[in-house]
């Protein structure tokens, strides 16, 4: 039970470490969509006039809700991961006890230790990020999970959140560059 009960506590503490580490990557890729997006919707709204310049009011506003929202949203599902660490260790016992996938899903998330900057303690490494998936899948059919399966799903969606946002920042640039050229000409 000891055994389970590390295991447990060492796939929380990866777990809390990936999230706080794309808490910080959340929010700068939502401070570089709110600077790229905001400036390009407003030139925009400088370099066009008429029935365009309605309709980029309507679609750059609602690109750059995105662009910033997306972010922010996978932001806050992970900063509620660390509010219940003692719950997700119980929760992760209950489900490495009671499913023998789960258990061999864990194993292979959490691997050999790596000794820390100060050769002291050690601290989990990631073999295969995609192992969350199945983590998540295994989570989301056991019952009586309350806490976990929400946590797992906070750390596989973070890469999509992020990835919409990224690209509806690449279009805002190029936008903001032809617009910047329409409203010079």
């Amino acid at each position: 039970m000891a055994e389970i009960d590390e295991l447990a506590r060492r796939t929380t503490a990866m777990v809390m470490s990936l999230a706080r580490r794309a808490m910080g990557l959340a929010t700068a890729v939502a401070v570089v969509g709110l600077v790229v997006g905001g400036l390009s919707y407003l030139t925009g709204l400088a370099a066009l006039d008429g029935s365009v310049r309605s309709a980029w009011t309507l679609v750059g506003a609602v690109m750059l809700v995105v662009a910033v929202g997306a972010p922010l949203v996978a932001r806050f599902r992970l900063g509620s991961i660390s509010k219940d660490a003692t719950e997700l260790v119980l929760e992760l016992g209950t489900l490495i006890t009671g499913n023998p996938d789960a258990r061999r899903v864990v194993i292979d998330t959490v691997a050999i230790d790596q000794p820390d900057a100060s050769g002291g303690t050690t601290m989990p490494a990631i073999v295969e990020t995609r192992q969350f998936s199945r983590l998540n899948q295994a989570a989301s059919t056991t019952l009586g999970l309350r806490t976990l399966p929400g946590a797992l799903r906070a750390v596989t969606t973070f890469p999509i959140m992020l990835g919409i946002s990224v690209v509806l920042v690449l279009v805002f640039a190029v936008l903001g560059f032809l617009f910047l050229i329409a409203w010079v000409l």
